[in-house]
């Protein structure tokens, strides 16, 4: 089982992994990236590379 974390002290918001992702897996909620369909996930890490802000975490 994946599991995606985000660090809501470091997100900013501003949705480079939510493009980055190709599975549409996170969203910005309240301005906070959130892991939002798990089950999509194929697990590339491209979310964690996009972010700048070393805010995401994906754990296998």
């Amino acid at each position: 089982m994946v599991l995606i974390t985000v660090h809501d002290d470091k997100c900013t918001g501003c949705g480079s992994c939510v493009d980055a992702c190709q599975n549409d897996v996170l969203e910005l909620k309240d301005g906070i990236c959130f892991p939002a369909r798990m089950s999509l996930c194929k697990y590339c890490v491209d979310c964690v590379r996009s972010c700048k802000f070393n805010a995401i975490k994906v754990f296998i």
